[in-house]
């Protein structure tokens, strides 16, 4: 496997990640051998969300005693101060960790709702805050939308910057 350092977070991560949004639909004992296969291909690298449904608690109960082996990423589309507390609770439960190495904020879909993010009580203050504390190690953003990502660069607050590219589906 080949490994890049992934954006500015400094974690050097498989060049194939495993996406979390088709586990969804997967029995848990399958999900189980899949982090095995993962592991022994040199993947590690999870990324999930809040809104894939069972993502979350099907990936952290295939992580007990193996989440040493992967950065997790997981990403949320609350814009709250106070929502995202509570997401980044939900998702720490779900996961079986007391860490996640990186939350981003999930499709932002305007420049106007990256403003709201940014703002005061906006869902930035609680990433700032659980970063301080060491919960979450790094702040990303996630956007279908080029000009978002644009004025989210120029701000130089996320280590990441997800944007969705397929061969298969090129809308």
């Amino acid at each position: 496997m080949q490994y890049n350092v992934l954006g500015k977070t400094g974690l050097n991560v498989s060049r194939i990640g495993f996406g979390g949004i088709p586990i969804q639909h997967v029995e848990q004992e399958d999900v189980n051998k899949i982090i095995t296969k993962s592991i022994e291909m040199g993947i590690n690298f999870i990324d999930t969300a809040r809104g894939y449904t069972i993502s979350e608690a099907l990936l952290g109960n295939a992580l007990v005693g193996r989440r040493d082996k992967f950065y997790l990423a997981t990403k949320s589309m609350v814009r709250s101060k106070e929502g995202m507390l509570k997401e980044i609770d939900i998702s720490l439960k779900e996961l079986k960790t007391d860490y996640i190495d990186i939350y981003q904020f999930h499709n932002i879909g305007s420049i106007e709702e990256l403003e709201s993010v940014m703002s005061k009580d906006g869902a930035l203050e609680a990433l700032v805050n659980m970063n301080k504390e060491g919960v979450i190690k790094h702040i990303g953003i996630t956007s279908h939308k080029i000009p978002v990502l644009e004025k989210a660069l120029e701000m130089d607050i996320f280590e990441t910057i997800q944007f969705p590219f397929s061969v298969v589906e090129r809308q």
